[in-house]
This record gives structure tokens, sequence and C-alpha cells, in this order.
């Protein structure tokens, strides 16, 4: 045979090398920016991801958002509507709740029910967290999971208010 008595060693000396490459390759995409020339995860990209309402608005629309204090706990609550003309699955509520001091606020990322929502379909969300001082405030973002954020328009219902007169 012709490659009977040969002695070369020349297939585990290329295997090494591919290897040392191949490793050198993942640290590479790990902790540089090589994967974003590599992988087509630009902002462009990413924004086509979002639908666009027939208006040419935003695609979604916060309908109802509340929330209760009491002591250091928060809980929010509200619902959002799928304005585009196609479904949205795995939505995601951000809820940034802050306390008095502005130190030691929570991040919330809450699945938005249900996990499709159907053109024109409501979807609920749900966040509550104890801080360690007393609540001062909070903000809501929608993104999508693993994916960019996504425009809301607010489209509450104004609140009623009642002002007493004085009558003489």
């Amino acid at each position: 045979m012709t490659f009977t008595g040969r002695d070369s060693d020349y297939f585990h000396k290329i295997a090494i090398a591919v290897a040392i490459v191949g490793v050198i390759f993942i640290i590479a995409t790990m902790s540089t920016n090589v994967a974003a020339s590599l992988l087509p995860m630009s902002d462009q990209y990413l924004r086509v991801m979002i639908p666009i309402a027939p208006d040419g608005g935003e695609p979604l629309a916060l309908t109802s958002l509340k929330h209760e204090i009491t002591d250091k706990m928060i809980s929010v609550a509200g619902s959002v509507m799928n304005r585009a003309d196609r479904p949205m699955s795995n939505v995601i509520a951000v809820v940034q709740m802050q306390d008095t001091t502005g130190r030691f606020g929570q991040t919330q990322e809450i699945e938005v029910m249900p996990i499709e929502l159907p053109p024109q379909g409501m979807g609920m969300f749900m966040a509550m967290a104890t801080l360690q001082e007393k609540p001062s405030g909070y903000l809501v973002k929608f993104r999508f999971a693993d994916g960019p954020f996504i425009p809301h328009k607010d489209e509450r219902a104004p609140s009623i208010t009642i002002t007493p007169q004085v009558t003489k």
C-alpha cells in the first residue's frame, strides 16, 4: 500500500493547529467586537423586527396602568394592546422601580400574557417588588425577548377626578 511504512504525523499536527485556531476564534468572538462584524445584528437589523402600526405609529398601546404602594412594597399592573397588523410574540414588560433615595431600585422583566398578541389583541402584565426604601416611582417599557425595545403609545383613558366646590 502507498501509506504503509510512511512515517508522517501531519494529521495530528494539522488537527492540533485547527483546534488552537478554533479556540482563539471562540475567545475572540466572546471578548472583542469580531462577532459584531460577522453577524447581522446591527440596529438596522433589529428595527426590522419591530412591526409598524397601520397608521405608521407605535406598534403597542398602553391601555391601562395602575400601581399600589404599601410601606416598602410596590406592585405595578397594566395592559397593552397590539396595534400592528401582524401578531407579536414574546413581548416582555420591563418595569424599573425606584425608591426615594434613587440608589436601591429594581428592574423586573415580566412576560406579557398571552405570549402571542394577535392584531388588536390585549395582553396583561404585573410586577411586584419590595424595595429597601419607600418607593418613589417606576418606568414601564416593552421589548421582545432577546430583542429590541418596542415603542409604545400611551392610550390610557383620562382619570376622572372630582373636585369639591364650595357652595354659598
